[in-house]
C-alpha cells in the first residue's frame, strides 16, 4: 500500500485519556526518531522523552487549555499535534493565539499530508476561539520540519534556545508564526 492510498485512510480526531497510553509510546518513538542527534547524554535524552510520557499526556489532556488531536491509519495512532490556547508568544509576548507546541509523526507517516491535517484541525479549533494566531518553534537543524512549516503559511518571527542541555551548535529553535484572520482562519492547506 503506497503513501496516496494511506492518506485516504487517515484519521484525524481529537485525544481522549483513553489514549494516553498510546501516545506515551508513540511520543517517545517520534521524538527520538527525529531528535536522537541532538543528544549524547543519555540520560538527559531520557528525561527528555519523559516529557512524552503516558503520565505527561493525561496531565496534558487535563489541563483547560491544551488540546490533542490524533492522526490514525487503521485505527492505530501515528502521531499528534499539541495546541495550548492563549500561550505567549516568546518574541511579540502576544497571548492573544495559540502555540502548537507539539507535532509529531511516527516514521514512515511523513509526507503523506497527515501533519497537514493535523494542524488544520487544530486551526479550526482556533478559529472557533477566534485566536488571532498560531505560533510554533522549531530545531533550527529541523530542516524538513522547518519547510513543512513554511510550505503551510508559517513565518519566521525569531529565535529562542532550546530549554534543555543538548550538543554544541544545535540549541536553536526557530520560532514561527501565521497570522488568522478577524474570524480565526487561514487559507486551508488541501490534500491533493
Amino acid at each position: 500500500m503506497g503513501r496516496v492510498r494511506l492518506n485516504r485512510l487517515v484519521t484525524i480526531r481529537r485525544a481522549s485519556a483513553h489514549d494516553a497510553e498510546t501516545l506515551g509510546v508513540v511520543g517517545p518513538a517520534a521524538y527520538a526518531a527525529t531528535y536522537h542527534y541532538l543528544w549524547s547524554d543519555c540520560v538527559a535524552l531520557a528525561h527528555q522523552l519523559d516529557t512524552f510520557s503516558k503520565s505527561a499526556f493525561l496531565v496534558l489532556l487535563q489541563r483547560d487549555d491544551s488540546r490533542v488531536w490524533v492522526a490514525e491509519i487503521s485505527g492505530k495512532i501515528v502521531g499528534f499535534l499539541t495546541m495550548l490556547i492563549n500561550s505567549e508568544n516568546p518574541i511579540t509576548y502576544d497571548t492573544s493565539g495559540a502555540e502548537i507546541s507539539r507535532i509529531y509523526l511516527l516514521p514512515g507517516s511523513q509526507k503523506m499530508g497527515i501533519g497537514m491535517q493535523l494542524l488544520n484541525a487544530a486551526q479550526e479549533y482556533a478559529s472557533k476561539l477566534e485566536l488571532t494566531h498560531m505560533w510554533l518553534d522549531v530545531m533550527e537543524s529541523a530542516t524538513a520540519a522547518r519547510n513543512a512549516y513554511y510550505k503551510w503559511g508559517f513565518s519566521e518571527i525569531g529565535l529562542k534556545d532550546f530549554p534543555r542541555q543538548v550538543k554544541a551548535d544545535l540549541s536553536k529553535m526557530i520560532v514561527l508564526s501565521i497570522r488568522l484572520n478577524a474570524k480565526g482562519n487561514r487559507t486551508l492547506l488541501c490534500i491533493r
